[in-house]
């Protein structure tokens, strides 16, 4: 049964994550759009297909943080790896949002990773204080 819950769960997260991905990426085309842009049906496509994939990638991904026998460095190790290891090529050869240069590829990596730990760091404060609140409730309790 619990096989079933964990199957349903994920797959709920991935088409969740194609739906974010593609209202990022209409909302980005809406912004973006001046009238007098003409893009190629297959680049709409595949920066669709890429947005879609990114957003079901993190949705599940995330999942990686609820194992609770892990440590929360073993988790943010293991995510940031595999996002990177599994994200990166989405990026550049599905997508082409990083050209396949040397330059392109540091610079990309560098934003990805500051991005990353901007990330952590905002929702590690906002753990911590939630934490905080839950503890002050239960003293308050008491």
């Amino acid at each position: 049964m619990e096989v079933d819950s964990v199957m349903s769960n994920v797959i709920l997260r991935i088409f969740g994550g194609f739906g974010v991905g593609a209202l990022i990426t209409l909302v980005a085309l809406i912004l973006s759009f001046d009238g007098s842009d003409q893009v190629e049906v297959t680049t709409i496509i595949l920066n669709l297909l890429g947005s879609m994939l990114t957003g079901a990638y993190f949705s599940v991904a995330a999942l990686i943080f609820s194992i609770e026998k892990w440590s929360m460095l073993k988790q943010t190790v293991i995510h940031y790896s595999l996002s990177l290891i599994l994200m990166f090529p989405v990026f550049t050869l599905l997508t082409g949002w990083f050209p396949l240069n040397a330059r392109a590829l540091l610079i990309g990596f560098i934003v990805f990773t500051v991005t990353y730990i901007l990330n952590w760091f905002g929702w590690h404060s906002y753990y911590k204080q939630l934490e905080k609140r839950m503890n002050q409730s239960i003293q308050t309790r008491r």
